[in-house]
């Protein structure tokens, strides 16, 4: 990508991410964001069709370097315990970016976890395209993935170690019944 551009997408990222820290992204105007990131609004809309555009965007790049964060997503069909620790290590090697565009309500929490469960679900069924359409795998993971996401986000002001060994050991007793 031309530097340039990248540094046009730099300059609005941090400028949304700014506002979006401290305002909902249905407050943010495109007037505003252009003006902190020092851009036209005529360049904005070259990149984005609007703050929705770009905010999801923003959520759905968040998300996958969440799942690159995951050494072993098909932890979820075969050792669940594990891939749950996996996962909430991989929020919390996130850190801040993700309580900023998914904050603390049931709206952002729904839309953080069904997109998080998608795309985990596509990556081991990439490797392991004969679970696509087993209703128990798909069932499974989406218990696993939701449980421990929204979990993890509601207690993440909690002693997190602690957490994470809680549903570890959930999931580990839950599968050997």
């Amino acid at each position: 990508m031309d530097r340039r551009i990248q540094r046009t997408r730099n300059s609005l990222f941090s400028a949304f991410i700014e506002l979006r820290a401290v305002k909902p992204v249905e407050k943010i105007t495109v007037k505003e964001l252009t003006e902190k990131a020092n851009i036209s609004k005529q360049t904005f809309y070259l990149h984005f069709q609007d703050i929705y555009d770009l905010s999801e965007y923003l959520e759905n790049d968040a998300l996958q370097s969440l799942i690159g964060d995951i050494p072993n997503p098909e932890y979820m069909l075969t050792n669940p315990a594990e891939a749950s620790r996996q996962l909430c290590n991989a929020f919390i090697n996130q850190g801040h970016l993700f309580s900023i565009l998914f904050p603390d309500d049931s709206r952002s929490y729904g839309v953080l976890t069904n997109k998080l469960d998608a795309l985990i679900k596509e990556k081991i069924y990439d490797e392991r395209p004969e679970f696509r359409d087993d209703l128990s795998k798909n069932v499974e993971v989406s218990m696993f993935v939701q449980g421990c996401a929204y979990t993890l986000l509601k207690y993440k002001d909690q002693d997190v170690a602690k957490v994470i060994d809680t549903l570890a050991g959930i999931i580990e007793r839950a599968v050997r019944e």
